[in-house]
């Protein structure tokens, strides 16, 4: 059985994803799954053994799925008519993508938005099974590539991070400076974990905050591929972050997860795991330091 997966967006876009991807390869043996997606996510699907083979959904050679002289690639005119299953999470609004698929598929096609409609009340991953026809609930994707950790151990840091990718998605700097300061009252290492494009945010923390009581109770991690952040991620005692895509994988790997939502709806992109906490605020500056300290001492324990 051979299948394509395409499914363009964030990084988040494509993590929500993986235990449908993971739930296609457990009830197809056997399976060969190309995925095309957020390039930062697809080292990850490889090592998870969730994907076979992966693309780049940036690359050119997709844009022909919206040519209106159809598909030409040399590639897709000999990988499409072998495939069983193609599957696009996509808006295709005038059926130009799925025209082009069908005209060389010999197998099943799906295309159908990415997101379920506003106001549904449907979970992005069961919304993306329900297209497939999955049942549910689906197991939730474990890395096998990483040790298991006791997560027990005081001493493991919890990792933090405060950027997304919308200002109004992200808790107030010196709230998180604030919280950090608490943490180190009580000597947890914070492992402080930021992007490319949260390099001011980043700097703007660290100005609001303190020297640490000791070195090691601050350790920063900036622009590190995906696969090895989650090997760091994996040996931590937990996580707080906003709705961010840092903050899915967080919550695939297992690892205990306080995610904090603003404007958007946790019903829909709340993160997909066993251990997982949602604090909602429309406006998160209304969300109190104490409120997420407590969040924390019940998820992890004082």
């Amino acid at each position: 059985m051979r299948l394509l997966i395409i499914r363009p967006g964030a990084l988040g876009d494509t993590l929500v994803c993986l235990p449908v991807l993971h739930a296609l390869r457990t009830m197809y043996q056997p399976v060969h799954i190309t995925l095309v997606g957020n390039a930062a996510v697809l080292p990850l699907a490889r090592a998870w053994g969730i994907a076979d083979a992966v693309y780049d959904y940036e690359d050119p050679l997709w844009s022909d799925l919206f040519s209106v002289q159809g598909i030409r690639a040399p590639f897709l005119l000999a990988c499409l008519p072998a495939t069983d299953l193609i599957v696009c999470w996509l808006r295709d609004v005038d059926g130009l993508v799925e025209r082009n698929l069908r005209a060389l598929s010999r197998g099943r096609v799906v295309v159908t938005p990415g997101r379920p409609l506003a106001g549904t009340g449907i979970h992005i991953t069961a919304y993306l099974a329900q297209t497939l026809h999955l049942p549910q609930p689906l197991e939730v994707t474990r890395s096998p590539i990483v040790p298991e950790v006791q997560r027990t151990d005081h001493n493991a840091p919890l990792a933090l991070h405060p950027g997304s990718g919308g200002a109004a998605k992200c808790w107030p700097v010196a709230s998180f400076a604030e919280l950090i300061v608490h943490l180190w009252q009580r000597e947890r290492a914070i492992l402080l974990l930021a992007g490319p494009a949260e390099r001011d945010r980043l700097t703007h923390l660290l100005r609001l905050l303190p020297e640490p009581p000791r070195p090691d109770l601050l350790t920063i991690v900036q622009n590190i591929p995906l696969l090895e952040l989650a090997t760091r991620l994996y040996a931590c005692r937990g996580y707080l972050g906003n709705d961010a895509g840092v903050t899915h994988l967080a919550a695939l790997l297992a690892l205990p997860t306080l995610a904090l939502f603003g404007p958007s709806d946790p019903m829909l992109w709340r993160p997909v795991g066993p251990a997982v906490r949602v604090l909602h605020a429309p406006d998160l500056s209304a969300l109190r330091v104490e409120q997420v300290l407590q969040s924390l001492d019940e998820l992890l324990g004082p």
